[in-house]
């Protein structure tokens, strides 16, 4: 099963819960799943609604470099090695 059909299949069952009526303990325990796992899915949820994932798929990142174009026009062009959380700070600018 891919990480997608897993998460997939969560968020369903989180649907599932919400519609069920269910506490979340007697749903888990029904579903056969721990407790500790549908919550943390149920808040991913909730967080996710409010807030969008905050990230996004980079497929195949270049190997000369990286570049980023703001709205303004402004492009930076970083060497592909470049930190993660350097990059996320410079997108979330």
């Amino acid at each position: 099963m891919t990480i997608q059909d897993r998460r997939s299949q969560m968020i369903t069952m989180v649907e599932q819960w919400r519609q069920s009526g269910l506490s979340q303990a007697l749903f888990a325990k029904v579903q056969n799943v721990k407790l500790a796992k549908l919550r943390y899915w149920i808040q991913k949820q909730q967080h996710g609604e409010e807030h969008g994932s905050g990230f996004i798929q980079l497929n195949g990142l270049p190997t000369s470099g990286i570049s980023i174009r703001y709205p303004n026009g402004v492009e930076l062009i970083l060497p592909a090695q470049v930190p993660a959380g350097y990059l996320k700070m410079l997108i979330s600018i």
